[in-house]
């Protein structure tokens, strides 16, 4: 987000960008201030951490989770290979893991991407993907909890 400035018409005396930095587990917040220093390559740009990050370890794979998320995949989309990946977005996960809890996120919404208006104005879920979705966690929460 940039601001600088008091009038459309007149140079900034000063101006300010923030820049959210989602930092993934593992990674060092000073590596991030480092490569920021790095890209701005200015000795009289000030940055400056606005909040204390939350820093928590990975969760690493469990075989029992990649098996019910790839069930429930399968009911709808058979053969589609599953595969971790690294969100960058905010989950409380951060919380979970650093409090020594093992913690994986999967989303149940499989839909055409011109219909994704999430964190929108006009932010909906098609109500097809809401039902498909409910089946989509029955099956994860019944395989996970021993049927």
């Amino acid at each position: 987000m940039l601001n600088a400035g008091h009038a459309e018409n007149a140079l900034p005396q000063s101006a300010t960008a923030t820049v959210n930095c989602r930092i993934f587990p593992g990674i060092k917040v000073e590596k991030v201030q480092k490569a920021l220093h790095n890209a701005v390559k200015n000795k009289s740009v000030e940055i400056v951490m606005l909040d204390e990050p939350t820093v928590s370890p990975i969760s690493e794979l469990r075989d029992d989770v990649m098996k019910a998320i790839t069930r429930a995949v399968d009911v709808r989309y058979p053969g589609i290979n599953i595969m971790g990946i690294m969100e960058s977005g905010a989950t409380d996960g951060m919380y979970f893991r650093k409090a020594g809890i093992p913690t994986w996120g999967s989303s149940s919404v499989f839909m055409n991407p011109d219909e994704m208006y999430a964190h929108g104005l006009n932010e909906r879920l098609p109500i097809a993907a809401f039902y498909e979705g409910l089946d989509h966690w029955t099956i994860i929460i019944k395989e996970l909890a021993g049927k």
